[in-house]
This record gives C-alpha cells, structure tokens and sequence, in this order.
C-alpha cells in the first residue's frame, strides 16, 4: 500500500477545491493504519473520504474498509469504449472525488458487456484513462501514458512508474494507441494488468474488437 502517495493526492485535491484539512498528516496516516490493522483478511481496499462539512461546520474525514476480492486474470483483460466524452477542460479534472456517476455508469456499461472496464476519450479526441484505470502503451522499447493535461486521474502506480522513468507522458489517439505492441492498465488495487483487447460501441451494438 503506498500510503504516501495516496495522501499526497489527497491533501493536494483538498487544497485545490479548499477544503479546510481536518488533521495533520500524520494522524490521518495513523488513523489509515489503524483501520488497517483491523481489515478484513486476506484482501481489503480502503478508503479515506474528506467532505467540506455542513455550511459553517469543519471539514470531516471518514476511513473505511471493505474486502476486495482479486480475480487471476492470466489472460489479461478486455475494454470497450465509453460513451461520451471527458472535458479534459472539466475544473474537477484530475481530482479523485465524490463526483463519480459518469464513471460509475460507464463501468456499469462495460461490464454490462463482460468488459473490465471502459476507456475514455476526451474532447480531443485523445485517450484519457480507463473508469478506475490508467493507461500504458508500448511502442518497441518506449512505454507512455496519457498527461494530466489530457484529462486523467494522476494514479499512484502511474506515479510511481513515472517516478522511475519506466514510462513517461504523450497524448495518444485511439488510432495511435491501437499501433502499439502492448497495453496495460493499472491502480492501486491491481498493480499492473495486461489488456486482451478492445471493442467499441453500447452492450447492444456488437462490433467486435478493435484490438486482439
């Protein structure tokens, strides 16, 4: 668990919407492993939440813990398309917030079609991230990712990966993306998956695939 990174986005998205930090960083880390300690085992994804609070009261902060069941996919894992765009010019770009219904509703779709997830596009026409995803791609001996500026949720596997120099940031058109020898997608819960292909359009519309 990369505690660190995940704080950092944390107070850095606070900052940006102003919301006032409800603790110290420290013990907001403490209370993170606390909750830990005491998660359900052998997988758990946990969450921290900070609200704005009622008008005139402080801000709140929450962790919880769920269980996270993680299925092998030795395969790797199939996309399909979102429908619609992100505004890479949207002012909560970026930000991992509550405001989540048209991610939510993508994945819906997606798994609607036996997809892991769904991919956007932004405006532009460019490859933003995955719904709970970010993007690899590999060109020969080169791996990039989409920037921030296209649109996507810093993740912190991205991060990290960025971090080493192992990948570094192009825009990608869908066109683009489908020439490269190797996709991959990652978060925090899953590391690093490869993508087996994909389609395009709703559930009812059964194109095919795009990428094999």
């Amino acid at each position: 668990v990369d505690l660190d990174a995940h704080l950092d986005r944390l107070f850095a998205g606070l900052v940006r919407l102003e919301i006032e930090i409800p603790e110290k960083r420290n013990e907001l880390a403490a209370g993170a492993e606390e909750v830990a300690r005491s998660a359900p085992r052998p997988h758990a994804r946990l969450r921290i939440t900070v609200t704005r609070g009622v008008a005139g009261g402080a801000a709140t902060r929450l962790i919880t813990a769920a269980t996270y069941s993680r299925e092998a996919r030795p395969g790797g894992v199939d996309l399909v398309l979102a429908e619609g765009r992100l505004s890479s010019a949207h002012p909560l770009r970026g930000l991992k917030s509550l405001s989540y219904q048209a991610h939510a509703h993508a994945l819906r779709r997606a798994r609607a079609r036996g997809a892991w997830d769904a991919l956007w596009l932004n405006e532009k026409e460019r490859v933003v991230e995955g719904t709970r995803s970010n993007l690899l791609a590999r060109f020969d001996d080169e791996v990039v990712t989409p920037p921030e500026s296209d649109g996507c949720l810093p993740g912190t596997v991205r991060r990290r990966l960025l971090e080493a120099a192992i990948v570094q940031e192009c825009s990608l058109s869908l066109e683009r993306l489908l020439e490269a020898q190797e996709v991959l997608v990652t978060n925090s819960l899953v590391g690093v998956l490869p993508v087996r292909s994909l389609g395009e359009g709703s559930p009812d519309d059964d194109r095919g695939k795009l990428l094999d």
